[in-house]
């Protein structure tokens, strides 16, 4: 009998159909991008800060309507922010103010989805965090995704 694996990616979740290729290829592969080991391979950006428990990178598929699209990603493969220790939350502010005083924008918004990506609205079973710097006029509504309900199609 064949062991099935969880999914590291949902495809529905995509928002262009190139980042859509690129998670059916990697879920082919059985590689997760966020993963250390494979994110200097499949991830076209480089690291920028690394700590002890994270590391931050441009997001290769940012958000349309953000002036810069930071991904801050965790070594350890977990789905969710309680299987961190609690110094992990403190770096991760840590790395929050880092960015804001780096980029000195307007304003951020910050998005973690936590726990099962079916029902966070998630695309990487990797735990992440968006940062996104945002100008006075940007080109659209920034829009994220944070449930798996809604007309049922992906978000593109």
């Amino acid at each position: 009998m064949t062991e099935q694996r969880e999914a590291l990616y949902d495809a529905c979740a995509a928002r262009s159909e190139a980042q859509r290729g690129h998670m059916l290829d990697l879920e082919k592969a059985g590689i997760c991008v966020f993963c250390a080991e494979h994110f200097p391979v499949y991830h076209r950006e480089p690291v920028e800060i690394r700590g002890r428990y994270w590391y931050v990178a441009r997001n290769d598929f940012p958000y349309a309507g953000t002036s810069a699209h930071y991904l801050i990603v965790p070594y350890v493969h977990v789905s969710s922010f309680d299987e961190l220790p609690d110094e992990a939350g403190a770096e991760l502010w840590s790395m929050k103010r880092a960015l804001k005083e780096r980029l000195d924008p307007l304003a951020v918004a910050t998005v973690e989805r936590s726990g099962d990506m079916r029902y966070n609205g998630g695309s990487v079973a990797h735990l992440h965090v968006h940062f996104v710097a945002l100008d006075v006029a940007p080109s659209q509504t920034v829009r994220f995704r944070v449930s798996s309900k809604g007309d049922g199609e992906a978000v593109i």
